[in-house]
């Protein structure tokens, strides 16, 4: 006997359904109730809730899947396997890839994972409708112009059945094996035995599919009795009618129909009018009533249980519902009693997060999460990759990220920083490594760069034999062979160990949830490799093919999730939500067009290739009318689901208005806005301080109130307080940074110019020795450092014996031709990329071979500098600290020391005809960077009038009594990555900059025939250039210099020792910052804190003073 249940939103029909639940449990009698997939879960807790332990024993639940499973085991085919809603898209790949030609209209889409999504729609839709491959195809005849893309659809559908029948079986086929097999017992006069003498409660839905109507017939002959609860008001159904309840209405006729087709009575209806659920709330039962009927009774007194909020943004919305559920939990309310619902949860999931983490209110997002993410899915994903022939260092390095290998910490370090280095090649990965993990020009190895080759070595060996024998049998193999390959590869790496290890860490950090999502994670991804196994089976598929097929399973596959506490307020989209009686609901995004939502294109079938295939009387589920009265319902039922409370709210202020469905709502029940205060926005230091910065309305007396109560450190003031501040200005702990740099600062002039830079940057790099990255290449610094090696062997007065250039040149230097310097050019490049550049390639030989000619040219014009001049070089790559020049030692007020030390690229001498020892310092420079005085004056460009000064003051050195004759920058840019090709033959112009001594016997010593190549100014009239006297200084001057280069070191060190380590950067040209290596870390921004050279130097640097006139005699 069929018996209906009709009644409104709240009427008490589940409770009228658990109460004969309960009555026949009482009497011993067993009943089954059926409800959707997603109440399974609740529906167990509350039938233990309200029939206890001993009645609770007479009632099973199931949705309709799993009452398919439960007869099929009884019944015979519960053996087969079930696709998942990822093997059926996988599976339709498939179908398309064997159509291959015969899809037209579809060709260019077989390959896109999101067509392939909306084929498996399709097909489900139809099977829904009842329709076979086979029906389907003889329908689409009869569509008109649209036919023969409808014959399309048909053949994947046709072939997505073939390949069905080879591999599992679709859930909703398994839906009606399971009525086919009870209908099969009836025949044979039989019940299975857990259906014998039971009766049937159905409740929760609003629509029967036909697979579904077939196994609900079935029920109906073998049954004594199901009851089916129906939102119906109870009124005669009018024909065309698309009102609230006309779906219902739908459903209850055909019931009946089916009832009657199998020979089961039909009683009478038992409709519930009374609204029980909103007994107490009188606007919630005025509401109700008026999207029932279109109208209601006026409460006797002002609405107080809806609210209605014209939000700004989204985001005013999410923080609002945020801080009136704050307000119900300061009242006692539990949040398992509080929903926020969307239509479109897409549009509200970002902000509701962020500022119910804000208001630290736990929440619960009840929706699909892909595992494609995950590590285990990156870790099989690396290896398909690899399989394929990708490139070995991206994928490997890919792999060990995962952290789903036997490998340590310190291991998978080495491993990424040499893979990054070198980027090995294939066959690189299958020999031993045994390249500097510095990258070029390092010929011997720190103990550090040792352990690190060893534990990258290791890792290599440990990780390159499973990939090569992964590789050796994915060739030529089966879909089957593959995932059991995959596999174990992952058990050779040590995967499912390190796995575990990663979930214990989290069960101790996080908690079991996590714990948990981590294990699911884990067990979903090898159980799509199965999955791939099963579908693709003995078939051979090329692991590219593999790989795309698993990686449309992971996209389409759900990871399942559970609560992270019991006690949280539950989010769901409206039209997937499973409320469990909740007291209080809020409804956002209530715009017109977005909820209700009009009903847009789904699957691969339009709206009107559903009225064609309806035209010949096939009921489509999906058609227009019928999405049309499922959003009515879905709106009502959002509406109607509270007990005590219901908010409503909309995006007013991003040009949305209210929709028309809930219009009647503030029109005639004139809901009051949201009550919220203070208190209730700013209930946790989050929230409040959102509410300083601007996120909520605030008085002067409620702001002063707010700051505070956020003052202390736990408030979050001071900690936002210092973030305004921008980056550290000082260390605090003086003396920890006393044991980092030691008692005696050693510093180079480069680390002086470093902290003048960015005094934040330098901290970084030399005090806390972060060292970025670099890749193994020719770069500019590295074609820089191959020139100054060269130019050291090249001129070296007294090579020792590790120089090439050691008894093997023909003549002196001075005397060589130009073809003997291009020799001793190739020579040397040669020699230097043998010892320190262990890569031969094309593009590394080609930048090489435009170095040579760069290096020839510049050899020659040295060559030609040196015969003319009356300088000759004294010493190349000068020491200056221990072993070679005595460095120089600045005492601080602390107690403490400076010592400047650093290597002079070259130093030349000349003795004047009076005796005099004159002394220059040369410098190699890659670029066109001029010497600036304003700099210097600053702390940039100092580092050769340093070690000019440096050499000139060593009283027991070679130099000394030596007199300072300036300091020359002889810029050559070999420039081997950026010259064009067609320039490549021609030599990089060798220019000289610098400051000479202003004294006419050193410029005729430098430069006697006056030419101007070899000084850093030019001659008019056989006089030096009036119009660069900034290349000249007298004695007095360059006093000035070395005695505020003194001033800036000491400085350097005081302000170092005291802690100043602000991220100040030193504009000259452009900003420092272009080029730092550090700015993710501290994040300045342009034009903060900058200091600017323009404003800090005198327009006229170093030059005496009308004080220091007026003190001379």
């Amino acid at each position: 006997m069929l018996k209906l249940v009709l009644g409104g939103s709240g009427s008490g029909k589940t409770s009228w359904l658990y109460a004969q639940l309960a009555r026949r449990a009482a009497q011993k009698e067993s009943s089954i109730l059926l409800v959707p997939e997603q109440f399974t879960s609740s529906t167990e807790g509350r039938i233990y809730r309200e029939l206890g332990d001993e009645g609770s024993g007479f009632v099973e639940s199931f949705s309709f899947t799993s009452l398919a499973e439960r007869i099929l085991s009884e019944e015979g085919g519960a053996a087969i396997q079930t696709l998942t809603d990822a093997g059926r898209v996988t599976l339709v790949r498939r179908a398309l890839e064997e159509l291959q030609d015969n899809v037209k209209f579809y060709h260019r889409h077989r390959h896109s994972a999101a067509f392939c999504q909306l084929a498996a729609e399709t097909i489900d839709e139809l099977k829904s409708a009842g329709l076979t491959g086979e029906d389907f195809a003889r329908l689409a005849e009869g569509c008109g112009p649209e036919s023969g893309r409808l014959g399309e659809v048909a053949l994947i559908y046709e072939g997505y059945e073939t390949l069905l029948a080879q591999t599992g079986m679709d859930p909703s086929d398994r839906i009606e094996l399971a009525a086919a097999r009870l209908e099969a017992a009836l025949a044979e006069g039989r019940t299975p035995a857990f259906l014998e003498g039971r009766a049937v409660f159905i409740d929760e839905f609003d629509t029967f599919n036909a697979p579904k109507q077939r196994l609900m017939g079935a029920m109906l002959a073998a049954l004594p009795e199901v009851t089916v609860a129906l939102c119906d008001d109870g009124a005669p159904a009018v024909p065309g009618d698309l009102g609230l309840f006309s779906g219902a209405k739908a459903v209850a006729s055909r019931l009946k129909q089916l009832a009657r087709k199998n020979g089961a009575d039909v009683a009478a209806p038992l409709v519930l009018r009374e609204d029980l659920r909103h007994r107490d709330a009188p606007g919630l039962a005025a509401l109700g009533q008026l999207l029932a009927s279109g109208r209601c009774e006026a409460p006797a007194a002002p609405v107080r249980d809806i609210r209605l909020f014209a939000a700004p943004s989204r985001e005013e919305e999410a923080r609002a519902a945020a801080g009136a559920i704050r307000r119900l939990m300061a009242q006692g309310v539990r949040c398992g009693r509080i929903a926020v619902v969307c239509r479109d949860l897409d549009r509200y999931r970002a902000a509701i997060r962020y500022e119910f983490r804000m208001a630290d209110i736990p929440l619960w997002c009840d929706e699909a999460t892909t595992p494609a993410f995950s590590a285990p899915a990156a870790a099989v994903t690396a290896l398909l990759e690899l399989a394929k022939g990708a490139d070995y260092t991206e994928q490997i390095s890919a792999l060990i990220k995962t952290g789903l290998t036997g490998l340590t910490e310190a291991q998978v370090c080495a491993l990424e920083n040499y893979a990054y280095t070198w980027s090995p090649k294939a066959s690189e990965w299958r020999a031993a490594f045994t390249k500097s993990p510095r990258g070029f020009g390092a010929e011997t190895l720190t103990e550090e760069e040792q352990a690190s080759l060893q534990a990258a070595e290791e890792a290599r060996a440990f990780l390159i034999g499973p990939v090569e024998t992964l590789r050796s049998r994915c060739r030529d193999s089966s879909a089957e062979q593959i995932s059991r390959a995959l596999w174990f590869c992952l058990e050779a790496l040590g995967a499912e160990q390190a796995q575990q290890a990663q979930v214990d860490a989290l069960r101790t950090a996080r908690g079991i949830p996590a714990a948990e999502e981590a294990a699911r994670e884990w067990n979903v991804v090898m159980g799509l490799l199965n999955e791939m196994a099963r579908l693709l089976g003995t078939e051979t598929a090329p692991p590219a093919e593999y790989a795309e097929l698993f990686g449309l399973l992971l996209r389409s596959s759900d990871l399942g999730h559970i609560p992270q506490t019991l006690d949280a307020v539950m989010l769901a989209s409206a039209g997937k939500m499973r409320l469990d009686a909740p007291d209080y609901v809020f409804v956002l995004g209530v715009a017109e067009g977005e909820f209700p939502a009009a009903p847009g294109q789904t699957g691969l079938l339009t709206h009107a290739d559903r009225d064609a295939l309806m035209r010949q009387q096939v009921d489509l589920p999906d058609c227009f009318e019928n999405r049309v009265v499922r959003e009515q319902v879905c709106f009502y039922k959002a509406m109607t689901a509270p007990a005590k409370g219901l908010w409503i709210s909309w995006p007013k202020g991003a040009g949305l208005t209210l929709s028309a469905a809930a219009q009647p709502i503030a029109d005639l029940l004139g809901p009051a806005g949201p009550e919220l205060s203070l208190t209730d926005m700013a209930a946790t230091p989050g929230s409040a301080l959102d509410c300083l910065g601007g996120g909520w309305p605030l008085t002067e007396t409620e702001r002063a109130s707010l700051t505070e109560a956020l003052q202390d450190e736990g408030g979050g003031l001071a900690l936002l307080a210092r973030m305004a501040g921008g980056p550290p200005r000082r260390l605090e702990d003086l003396a920890a940074l006393g044991g980092l740099l030691g008692d005696q600062l050693r510093i180079s002039p480069s680390q002086l110019e470093a902290y003048a830079n960015c005094p934040y940057g330098y901290f970084l790099h030399y005090v806390l020795g972060l060292r970025p990255r670099k890749k193994a290449r020719l770069s500019a610094d590295q074609s820089g450092t191959l020139m100054h090696w060269v130019l050291q062997m090249a001129l070296d007065p007294d090579p020792g014996p590790d120089n090439p250039c050691k008894g093997v040149l023909p003549a002196p230097f001075a005397q060589l031709t130009d073809s003997q310097l291009a020799a001793l050019s190739a020579g040397l490049v040669d020699e230097y990329a043998r010892r320190y550049l262990p890569e031969d390639t094309a593009r590394l030989r080609y930048l090489l071979s435009r170095l040579k000619k760069s290096m020839a040219a510049l050899l020659c014009y040295l060559r030609d500098e040196q015969a003319q001049s009356a300088f000759s070089p004294a010493a190349c790559e000068l020491k200056i600290g221990p072993g070679g020049v005595r460095p120089q030692l600045y005492r601080l007020s602390n107690g403490r020391t400076v010592c400047l030390v650093g290597t002079v690229d070259r130093a030349d001498e000349w003795v004047d005809g009076d005796g005099t020892r004159w002394v220059r310092v040369v410098d190699y420079k890659t670029g066109a960077k001029k010497l600036d005085l304003k700099e210097v004056y600053c702390g940039l460009d100092c580092q050769m009038l340093l070690y000019l000064f440096s050499l000139t003051r060593d009283e027991k050195g070679r130099f000394a009594g030596a007199e300072p004759a300036g300091v020359l920058y002889l810029l050559a840019d070999p420039n081997p990555a950026t010259a064009a090709r067609a320039a490549a033959g021609q030599a990089a112009p060798c220019q000289l900059d610098g400051l000479v001594r202003d004294e006419e016997k050193l410029f005729e010593a430098m430069d006697p025939g006056k030419t101007g190549l070899y000084l850093p100014f030019g001659w008019v009239n056989g006089r030096p250039s009036p119009y660069q006297k900034n290349r000249r200084a007298g004695a007095a001057k360059l006093g000035r210099i070395e005695k505020h280069l003194d001033g800036l070191v000491a400085g350097m060190g005081e302000k170092l020792y005291g802690g100043a380590i602000e991220a100040a950067p030193l504009i000259a040209g452009r900003s420092p910052c272009q080029w730092c290596d550090y700015g993710f870390i501290c994040c300045h921004e342009a034009g903060s804190g900058e200091r600017l050279v323009k404003d800090l130097a005198p327009a006229k640097p170093f030059e005496e003073t009308d004080e220091e006139k007026e003190e001379e005699p």
